[in-house]
């Protein structure tokens, strides 16, 4: 068929090629330009037409030699996003955190959780001795839209031994 444009005699010699390179082409040593250009030069006696190939000369960017770049050192203070604190004993994730109220009955249960967390000081206290510190990670963040949960204890070996120390202690302490 043909063509609707008109083809040139000097660009009826070049050859595009359109088959898929292989590695020995798709992984060319010629790395500078130099080589480039040479291989370009080479490339134009094979096509028909003027065969007169010109490159502008280039300027060099600077005759200094280069030196590096050298930028003043600075640091960066980041916040995390996280806040690592003391154990809490007395914490109601619930309420405080989660922001659930139940009505007229919010006070009295806090009031009763309290009293529990009192009684267990002496579980809570001793339950990881070692750990002093507990962090947000992990927990829903104060505002979120979480459900009600029901936290439970977690069984601990030696804050049963100090709960129970704790209790016969107090009865020989009041009889």
């Amino acid at each position: 068929m043909q063509s609707r444009y008109k083809i040139n005699d000097e660009d009826s010699g070049f050859n595009i090629r359109t088959d898929l390179p292989g590695p020995d082409r798709l992984f060319d040593t010629r790395k500078n330009e130099s080589m480039m250009r040479e291989y370009i030069k080479r490339d134009s006696d094979f096509r028909t037409g003027a065969n007169r190939i010109l490159f502008p000369d280039a300027p060099p960017v600077s005759n200094e030699k280069y030196t590096g770049r050298n930028f003043p050192r600075s640091t960066t203070t980041v916040e995390p996003n996280y806040i690592c604190h003391g154990r809490l004993y007395f914490e109601q994730p619930n309420f405080e955190r989660a922001g659930w109220d139940l009505g007229a009955i919010t006070p009295g249960l806090n009031l009763a959780v309290f009293y529990y967390d009192v009684f267990m000081l002496p579980y809570h206290s001793w339950t990881n001795p070692c750990v002093c510190y507990d962090c947000n990670t992990g927990k829903c963040q104060p505002g979120d839209m979480t459900p009600f949960y029901f936290y439970r204890e977690p069984l601990s070996v030696s804050g049963l031994a100090a709960q129970s120390l704790a209790v016969g202690g107090g009865f020989f302490a009041f009889p």
